[in-house]
């Protein structure tokens, strides 16, 4: 999915990593095709406030204050922020449908359930590498393969936009094959990546 989005507003963006007031200004348009998009800045400077409001729009709108007007367009086609919205996915716990205690197999058996998915639990566990035995537990079990779940359940719902909390380096180079993993999926599945990075 490629598309725009032109906007300003203040955004309280939250992870299970850190918390931040971010800014977006209506100078910058920002424009993302299929694949991996990297936004490199500081943990204010506008690369976290983009991913955020695109996920997090509809469910944390309280904390999402924009002003108007606001550009989003998908395919060259006007569109609005609530329905880019339902396409994304935000790939941290707080993202309402990684907030369940169940397990990774049963999050993903009712998302295929709720969207007639043609793939079988087993096959996304395998399409996204994940351990046969941490599949089995939820994901605050599952250690360093937190992204690769997520985004299998994203996957399930059929989200086409995945976009990840702001990282710092030292983060990124935590998570490091474990992330560069997932991204690598997740492209080759022809999903749009947004990820926000600190400056290398």
């Amino acid at each position: 999915m490629n598309f725009k989005v032109q906007t300003s507003g203040y955004i309280n963006c939250k992870s299970s990593f850190y918390t931040a007031c971010d800014t977006l200004n209506d100078f910058n348009i920002y424009e993302f095709t299929k694949g991996v998009n990297r936004l490199y800045g500081e943990i204010d400077s506008g690369v976290w406030a983009i991913s955020y409001l695109i996920s997090m729009y509809q469910y944390d709108t309280k904390n999402c204050n924009i002003f108007s007007p606001t550009m989003v367009q998908v395919n060259g086609l006007d569109c609005t922020l609530s329905h880019l919205c339902e396409y994304s996915c935000y790939l941290d716990t707080i993202y309402p449908l990684f907030s369940s205690k169940k397990t990774i197999r049963q999050l993903v058996s009712h998302a295929i359930a709720h969207n007639s998915n043609i793939e079988s639990t087993d096959i996304i566990r395998e399409i996204f590498c994940i351990d046969k035995e941490r599949f089995e537990r939820p994901i605050s079990g599952v250690g360093n393969e937190r992204f690769k779940c997520m985004a299998a359940i994203g996957y399930a719902y059929k989200k086409e936009i995945f976009c990840f909390p702001w990282l710092s380096t030292t983060k990124y180079h935590y998570y490091h094959q474990n992330l560069t993993n997932v991204l690598q999926i997740l492209e080759d599945l022809q999903k749009t990546i947004i990820l926000p990075l600190g400056n290398p």
